[in-house]
Formats: structure tokens, C-alpha cells, sequence
């Protein structure tokens, strides 16, 4: 074989070797995409399925630990004071939130809004709020999706519709006021009066607040909610419930 004829053949063997950068930045970036994908596949489905078990455990437990509550549509209504809730501790199950305008969802209320808390697919208290049915502004917080994604469909919530907070003794019926978006620095949103500090409350507040929009997490997206009426635990159900079945703690 002619020198020549190996030279053109090593010039050939090289140049299929050579390292081509803009081929490997995009197999870098198609390599980068599908770990993205299958992230947020499993951030957005499998933590939803993950935590299901945990929600129902919760609710159930909440359930065995208080008052009975009759399967029955309660008649007694009342406006005055509801009975004021103790204390409870970090990650204490407080209560659970019913929301007939999402299929009557019920999602189990903890104390405390840490990470651990709300990645148990529960909604979290803030503890520095006031608490269920009290003067001032009771605030929970909970995932919109991922984690249970019990806030997903916050945006739907108008004024008028009904939120029904279950304790261990009542059931608090809450009526949406209005809804606002906001940056996460604006904590105000949760203060015994909104937007206002300093100011004394008169009325029995509730504010639930998320991640805006539904696949981020720049925004917060924020629903205030007024005191209606309250009904005792052990007369029965609320009206406002009684199409969503036996609806003790879910």
C-alpha cells in the first residue's frame, strides 16, 4: 500500500473521531431535557400518588379521635362564637377543609407550614394566624401541584363559594371573598387584618394561599374567605356538604 494511500486513509479515520462540540452540546442538551421530563414527572404524578395514603391516614385518624358525627343534615345553624380550639402541636392534624366546588374535596389541616409538613399532601396552618372560626385571620397553605396538588384548582374559587373547615367540634362554613395574586415576599396577606398591620380585627377571617401559576412558583395566588355560620359536630353535617355524601373528615 502507497504511503499516500494511508495518509488519506488516517486523514479520514481522524476527522470521523474528531470531537465536535456543537454535537455534543446537543446531546448534552437532549440527555438534560428527558432527566427534566422524568423529574417533573415525578414531582407533578408520583408525589400525588405517593401522599394519598398519608392524606387518608390522617383523616381517619382526625375521625377516630373525635367527636361522632351523625350521617345526618344538620338544622342547627348558628352565628354566634364558635367554641375556641386548643393549640395543637407541629404536624398535629387540626382539622380538614371540604370544598364542594372541587368534587368536595377534603384535604386534612396540620399545624405548621414547613416543607415536611406540606409534602405530606396536607394543608398547613400558619402558626402565627389565628386559629379555626377565632377573631382574625385563620391562613393555611398547601401545594397547587405536586404532593397531593390539593390547591390545583384555587383559581375557580368565586366569590360566594363555600370552604367548610371540620374541627374536633364543629363545622366552620366559610364564604370566599375575593382573591388576589401576589409576589412571596407579601406576607401581609396573612394578617389578622389583610394588607393592614396594626390594625385590630373584627371579623373571623380565613386566607388559603399557593403557588402561582399552577406549574410555577414566582407568584402566590391568594383567597380570602369570611365567616359565615357555624354548625356543631354532633348534629350532623352542614347542608352546604350534602351532596358530597358521609362527610366526615372525607
Amino acid at each position: 500500500m502507497s504511503r499516500k494511500t494511508k495518509q488519506a486513509r488516517s486523514t479520514t479515520n481522524n476527522r470521523r473521531h474528531r470531537f465536535d462540540p456543537i454535537a455534543a452540546f446537543g446531546e448534552l442538551l437532549i440527555i438534560t431535557g428527558l432527566l427534566a421530563g422524568l423529574f417533573a414527572f415525578w414531582d407533578v404524578f408520583v408525589t400525588d400518588w405517593q401522599v394519598a395514603s398519608y392524606n387518608q391516614k390522617a383523616l381517619t385518624s382526625f375521625q377516630q379521635a373525635n367527636k361522632s358525627c351523625p350521617n345526618r343534615i344538620s338544622k342547627d345553624e348558628r352565628t354566634s362564637a364558635p367554641p375556641s380550639g386548643g393549640i395543637k402541636q407541629e404536624n398535629e392534624t387540626l382539622g380538614a377543609l371540604h370544598v364542594p366546588k372541587w368534587n368536595y374535596m377534603v384535604v386534612p389541616v396540620k399545624e405548621g407550614t414547613t416543607q415536611t409538613i406540606l409534602n405530606t399532601g396536607a394543608a398547613g396552618h400558619y402558626e402565627t394566624t389565628a386559629l379555626p372560626g377565632q377573631i382574625g385571620n385563620f391562613s393555611v397553605a398547601a401545594h397547587r401541584r405536586s404532593f397531593g396538588s390539593n390547591f390545583r384548582r384555587i383559581d375557580v374559587l368565586k366569590p360566594g363559594d363555600t370552604v367548610v373547615m371540620e374541627t374536633a367540634n364543629e363545622w366552620l362554613i366559610y364564604k370566599v371573598r375575593d382573591h388576589k395574586i401576589v409576589l412571596p415576599t407579601q406576607s401581609d396577606v396573612i394578617l389578622p387584618v389583610p394588607e393592614k398591620p396594626g390594625e385590630q380585627p373584627s371579623e373571623r377571617l380565613m386566607t388559603m394561599t399557593t403557588c402561582n401559576p399552577e406549574y410555577g412558583n414566582w407568584e402566590r395566588y391568594i383567597v380570602h374567605l369570611t365567616f359565615n355560620h357555624w354548625v356543631p359536630r354532633d348534629s350532623g353535617i352542614p347542608k352546604e356538604l350534602a351532596e358530597g355524601g358521609n362527610a366526615c373528615a372525607g
